[in-house]
Order: C-alpha cells, then sequence, then structure tokens
C-alpha cells in the first residue's frame, strides 16, 4: 500500500470513528511534540481554541524585553505561601548551633545517622 492510499484510508476510519475517548486520545497524540520531520506548521487544518505558541527564535530580543517577558510569565504563577520562623524555633536554632560550634554537642555524618536509625527499629 503506497503512502497515499494510506492516508486516505487513515482519515476515512477516522471520520467514521463515534468513539469520543478515542478521537480525544488520537488529538492527543497528534498535538504531542512531532515525532517525524513534517512539522504541525504544514498542516491545513484551522486549529480551533488553541493559544499559539510564542516563537523566541523569530526575531532577537533585547535584555529589557526578554525581563518583561519573564516577568509576564512570573506573574502568572501562584507564590508559594511563606512560613514563618518563630522567635522561640529561631532561638532553639541559634542555642543548637552554639552549642555545635562550642563542642558542647557532636555533630554525626549521614552514615552514622542512618545507622543509628536504623538501629532504633524492633
Amino acid at each position: 500500500m503506497d503512502l497515499k492510499t494510506l492516508k486516505l484510508e487513515l482519515l476515512e476510519r477516522i471520520t467514521l470513528l463515534e468513539d469520543e475517548p478515542r478521537l480525544l486520545a488520537l488529538k492527543r497524540l497528534l498535538d504531542g511534540p512531532p515525532t517525524y520531520a513534517l512539522p504541525n506548521d504544514h498542516l491545513t487544518v484551522v486549529r480551533e481554541g488553541a493559544a499559539p505558541y510564542l516563537k523566541l527564535e523569530d526575531r532577537m530580543y533585547t535584555a529589557a524585553e526578554v525581563r518583561a517577558l519573564v516577568e509576564e510569565v512570573l506573574s502568572t504563577v501562584p507564590a508559594p505561601p511563606a512560613e514563618e520562623i518563630s522567635a522561640e524555633e529561631l532561638a532553639e536554632l541559634e542555642r543548637r548551633h552554639q552549642a555545635r560550634l562550642s563542642g558542647e554537642s557532636k555533630g554525626s555524618s549521614r552514615k552514622d545517622s542512618m545507622e543509628r536509625l536504623r538501629s532504633r527499629r524492633p
């Protein structure tokens, strides 16, 4: 079977499909990253509801324009909730740090810590 006949057969089979999940899966497959040499730009089908990708390689951008683009994208990303450390927690951390520096407490390697944790198991 030649390529043209294969394409026509596939198109006919697609037009006869009534199974929505299968059609959506096929659409996802075709919308995915191209796995062949022909880019999707050469398709003649109208794409409805799809936002065009910003192609940075179309032209050169100044540093100010790049910053503006990055800020625009970052403004749409929600900021993670800030976890504040209490004054008591900060004081405890400082106390432990001072104990470590003075030699009052002894540090352990990761290996030693893991061995101690494993030895505590029943």
